[in-house]
């Protein structure tokens, strides 16, 4: 059960991550698009306290989003706002997510932009 939640989710999500930030030179698309993936990445990597039944546990914001989904009986029962995110049995903290993502928009590790194949600094004479 700890694998599903916490190791598997945020392994696959620390894969989309570093794929991102690897191919970032060669994206074709919109920048600002590449931007809020790549924030929203970090931001489920960011660290929160799980939190079901009486107690909590520390872990990844996409754990907290698999457990809750996890758990989930109907649609109805999702809860949402800046403090937290969850049902009436299970809920992450949101707030670290809201930090981590708003500083990763804004401050990237590598702009995307789009690639260029050829010889551009020749061109220029």
């Amino acid at each position: 059960m700890v694998i599903a939640v916490l190791v598997l989710p945020a392994l696959l999500t620390l894969a989309l991550l570093v794929l991102m930030w690897r191919w970032a030179p060669r994206w074709r698309g919109n920048p600002w698009l590449y931007r809020v993936g790549f924030a929203f990445l970090a931001g489920l990597l960011s660290p929160t306290m799980l939190m079901a039944g009486h107690g909590g546990l520390p872990g990844p914001t996409i754990g907290g989003l698999v457990l809750v989904l996890m758990r989930l009986e109907w649609i109805g029962d999702l809860h949402a706002n800046f403090i937290a995110f969850g049902s009436n049995d299970a809920a992450f903290l949101s707030a670290p997510f809201l930090v981590v993502f708003a500083l990763a928009l804004f401050i990237p590790l590598r702009t995307a932009r789009p690639a260029t194949f050829g010889f551009d600094d020749d061109a220029a004479g």
